[in-house]
């Protein structure tokens, strides 16, 4: 079994820590985090799903509305089936761990609308 490696330190992480969304280094208490899957993986993941499954369901015969939905919808699944295999088979098989990315925590993104506020002034009272 491959150890996971702390990004900033190089020590081992034990698999145990990533039931939780973040959690801290046992060597150097650096926060880790799993690293984020980039969102643009997505977009040729899917066009070669749903490219297989139109060659797929156009050499079974369909064509017009039948072709276009078994597309749309088989090739959703079939995407995330197949996904879903990969994933266990890096995951169970050959034991590879999952990467890690120090934790940037709620100050780089809190969903609060920034703005500028005015420095505090001098009270106006009563005169």
């Amino acid at each position: 079994m491959r150890e996971m490696k702390c990004p900033a330190c190089g020590g081992a992480v034990p698999r145990g820590l990533l039931r939780s969304n973040n959690f801290s280094c046992p060597t150097c208490k650096v926060r880790l985090r799993l690293k984020e899957w980039s969102p643009l993986l997505g977009v040729p993941w899917a066009a070669c799903a749903w490219g297989l499954t139109f060659l797929i369901a156009e050499r079974m015969g369909l064509n017009g509305w039948g072709l276009l939905l078994a597309t749309i919808f088989l090739g959703s699944v079939a995407g995330l089936l197949v996904t879903a295999a990969i994933v266990l088979l890096l995951a169970w098989v050959f034991r590879i761990p999952p990467p890690l990315e120090r934790d940037p925590g709620p100050a780089l993104y809190d969903g609060g609308i920034l703005h500028i506020e005015s420095p505090p002034g001098p009270r106006k009272g009563s005169q």
